[in-house]
């Protein structure tokens, strides 16, 4: 019988024990925050990500992607700040006008290339600054525009356009990626200049193709700013392909 209350005993002292360090607990649970913000421009699930490092032990994060939601609930300084950081993040991406013209560069000064049939004459490029430069340090006689092109890219997006024509099916391959400095903006472009081949087998029909990197490169440009991005030799190096751009970030 003494047996049986002393374990009573121990069994209510725990209990009291428990219920105490509860309260104990709830009364060192700081006061909490709660926010709800619909994101414009970015996912739900990527500022989630960000939002995590700076969670404490009593803060509770949550997204909608559907609704494109995030939730904070934290202590009121813990919340302020991952409010700060959510206008930091959730800004419309810039765009980035670029410009590109595609030059061949020729050994031969008499005879126009069979690839600038109906292209633009020569003598349009003979007053460009680039040109000049290029015949310095390249050494072709002759330049000639193949190709130009103008395309709209938002920051840290893809796109593809094709230069040349169907004499060389040129696939270019642009992916820029905005930088803000304080002398000036700048973007970071990862570039691949492509040449697409399409191949027939006589006996079955079969179509092969397959594609060679002319330019591969990655390049940091200053808005409003015109550069030579690459250059390609064909033809044993008698001709070459030369890629100019420029480009200016529109915020």
């Amino acid at each position: 019988m003494k047996k049986s209350i002393g374990i009573l005993c121990v069994f209510f002292l725990l209990i009291g024990i428990t219920f105490s360090l509860y309260a104990l607990e709830e009364e060192r649970k700081p006061e909490l925050k709660k926010e709800f913000v619909k994101l414009k421009y970015v996912e739900a699930d990527e500022v989630h990500k960000v939002l995590r490092s700076f969670q404490s032990q009593y803060g509770r994060i949550t997204s909608n992607d559907d609704l494109n939601i995030i939730t904070v609930q934290d202590t009121p300084e813990i919340v302020d700040k991952m409010l700060s950081l959510i206008k930091e993040i959730d800004v419309k991406p810039v765009d980035i006008l670029i410009t590109l013209d595609l030059i061949l560069g020729s050994m031969d000064s008499v005879e126009i290339p069979d690839l600038l049939e109906g292209k633009q004459s020569k003598k349009t490029l003979e007053s460009d600054p680039i040109i000049k430069e290029l015949k310095n340090i390249l050494g072709y006689s002759q330049y000639y525009k193949i190709d130009s092109s103008f395309l709209r890219i938002q920051d840290d997006s893809y796109s593809e356009v094709k230069l040349g024509g169907h004499d060389l099916d040129l696939r270019l391959r642009l992916e820029p990626h905005y930088v803000k400095e304080d002398k000036g903006d700048t973007f970071r472009l990862e570039l691949r200049l492509i040449q697409h081949f399409i191949g027939i087998k006589t006996e079955r029909i079969e179509r092969k193709e397959r594609e060679i990197v002319l330019i591969g490169t990655t390049l940091t440009v200053k808005s409003g700013e015109r550069t030579v991005v690459g250059v390609s030799k064909l033809d044993g190096g008698n001709r070459a392909l030369i890629l100019i751009l420029s480009g200016k970030v529109i915020k």
